[in-house]
């Protein structure tokens, strides 16, 4: 299991400009932006999905939009995707369901940012746990997580 404090020393240690903020709830998009008093748009939730062929991927998407995922799997190279249910969540990031961040994971998992992230200099993203919420940059979210960007087909 991978710690809120795991993911606090990787990012000292890799050297970029980020904050971890305890809030009251933050399980879900709407409740770390209703927590910060955000707009939706303001978060960028990490999304754990898997494959028909048993490979996870993640998804870094704003808050407020729901990814279209046979136009997604299409687009990676799969028959079908569907979302990770929790106990995958958990075995293959190390983290809950609601604190995942989009760096920092029990397994390197191919990570692809939606490009419209990019429109915000700073995004807040799970921080670990259900009360931490990450704010960091698009660009060091790519950085760390190796993750490619992709305009995300959304719904």
């Amino acid at each position: 299991m991978v710690s809120r404090r795991n993911l606090e020393e990787f990012l000292k240690e890799s050297g970029v400009d980020f904050k971890i903020i305890e809030v009251s709830e933050a399980a879900t998009s709407e409740e770390a932006a209703s927590s910060l008093g955000i707009s939706l748009c303001d978060i960028a939730k990490t999304i754990v999905l898997k494959s028909d062929s048993g490979r996870y991927v993640l998804v870094v998407v704003a808050g407020n939009r729901r990814v279209d995922l046979d136009k997604l799997a299409k687009t990676l190279g799969f028959r079908k995707l569907r979302l990770a249910n929790a106990e995958e969540v958990e075995e293959v990031t190390g983290y809950p369901p609601g604190g995942v961040p989009p760096i920092c994971h029990a397994r390197q998992l191919p990570t692809y940012v939606d490009l419209e992230v990019f429109q915000l200099d700073l995004v807040y993203t799970g921080g670990g746990d259900d009360r931490h919420l990450l704010c960091i940059s698009p660009k060091s979210i790519v950085d760390l997580a190796r993750a490619k960007v992709i305009d995300v087909p959304k719904r």
